[in-house]
């Protein structure tokens, strides 16, 4: 609950001429670290950021359908990200929220980007084997469209890999595919597989 404050603090603190974007999406499947969030089924995700400088917070959220009558997800972040050169670094807070009888769960993360890769820790507040390793490579002699490569593993040495490819239609417009697997799962793309269109302002 303080970390929550501390977040809605951070909004009320941003200028009124802080920079404002955002972006709504509807997906056929809403994976999160591998996981389906939708029980298969199609999802609808917005939110809204506002930035100053380095300095970022947002909220965001989604529809789900995770059993224990929860049906949606609302996350509130805030960071600081700054670029050395080549390099970016972000540091930040999220916190994941959810309707119905489940805890919601905090998160301190950093993620450093340099060219086509980045890498991401992700430390849970309570439970260790929750902690999350991500590597992102993009793959930058592939021109038709965007595609990046995604290993993540969680504390407790389950792992999965993402590849994901966009194409942007216009200046706000992108469409996208998710694949998704696991070293424990045989992939089947009718389960493993999402569609989604996104518009950003």
């Amino acid at each position: 609950m303080n970390k929550l404050l501390t977040l809605l603090l951070a909004f009320t603190m941003t200028p009124l001429f802080a920079g404002i974007s955002g972006s709504m999406a509807l997906k056929s499947d809403y994976f999160f670290r591998g996981a389906s969030q939708t029980m298969g089924s199609s999802a609808l995700q917005g939110g809204v950021d506002y930035n100053n400088g380095g300095f970022y917070a947002g909220v965001w959220a989604s529809t789900v359908d995770l059993g224990m009558d929860t049906e949606m997800e609302y996350d509130f972040y805030s960071g600081y990200a700054v670029a050395l050169d080549d390099l970016a670094i972000d540091v930040g807070i999220i916190q994941y929220n959810y309707d119905g009888e489940m805890d919601s769960v905090e998160e301190y993360f950093i993620v450093m980007n340099y060219a086509w890769m980045s890498f991401g820790f992700w430390f849970d507040q309570d439970n260790s084997d929750s902690d999350y390793t991500e590597i992102e490579v993009n793959l930058p002699f592939i021109t038709f469209a965007d595609v990046s490569f995604r290993h993540g593993e969680f504390g407790d040495d389950t792992d999965y890999q993402q590849i994901t490819i966009s194409k942007s239609l216009n200046d706000h417009f992108t469409m996208g595919l998710e694949v998704v697997s696991e070293e424990s799962v045989e992939i089947d793309l009718d389960e493993r597989m999402a569609f989604y269109l996104s518009y950003n302002f």
